[in-house]
């Protein structure tokens, strides 16, 4: 996975010369969805990961092919995991996304599509061994952001997916979460904080 990264990042990165386009990775936290598991701390309170949780790294494109519109191309990779002292669990996927925004000022208005690929649930505990695999999911994300320079921007996701048990598509999870998101542009023209 590391190596997948790193090859998008270069790739992206050596598209700075072409017009419109500059890499960008985008950070996010987000929180939400229906329960998957609670693991259970002794000595702390204990940790719930629900469907829509995750941190997540993104990398990819921004293009910009007229003034006040902009595109975003990512990949990336969402979890949460935690660790007790009889075991460990992890939620994750790998999230494909394309976003539209309209720009106004430093405000950024859009959303689009995601499509996570093979959610899971795995972890053991003692003798217990816990793993589910989910479908690929289709979701939708709406998206605004404050362009704080021309290099960063901050704001808030919403977004909504269902996930649905392999083998058995009865059992499903709504991923639906609302979340902080951070995106670093590379190339162009840099400026002073605004």
């Amino acid at each position: 996975m590391k190596m997948i990264f790193t090859g998008l990042l270069l790739g992206s990165l050596s598209l700075t010369q072409a017009a419109g386009i500059k890499p960008i990775i985008q950070l996010a936290i987000d929180a939400g969805g229906d329960e998957l598991v609670t693991i259970e701390h002794d000595y702390s309170n204990d940790v719930t990961i629900d469907a829509g949780d995750g941190f997540s790294i993104e990398v990819g494109m921004a293009i910009e092919p007229v003034p006040n519109f902009e595109t975003q191309l990512l990949i990336g990779y969402k979890f949460k995991d935690d660790d007790a002292y009889n075991g460990d669990i992890s939620w994750d996927s790998t999230p494909l996304t394309a976003l539209g925004f309209v720009k106004i000022e430093n405000w950024k208005f859009g959303g689009g599509l995601t499509y996570h690929i093979s959610p899971e649930l795995d972890g053991r505990f003692d003798n217990d061994e816990i793993y589910y695999q989910f479908e690929n999911a289709l979701g939708v994300v709406g998206q605004i952001q404050y362009e704080v320079a021309n290099t960063f921007s901050i704001g808030v996701r919403a977004t909504f997916i269902e996930y649905e048990r392999k083998h058995d598509h009865t059992q499903t999870a709504s991923g639906n979460s609302l979340g902080l998101v951070g995106t670093f542009k590379f190339g162009g023209e840099r400026s002073r904080f605004r």
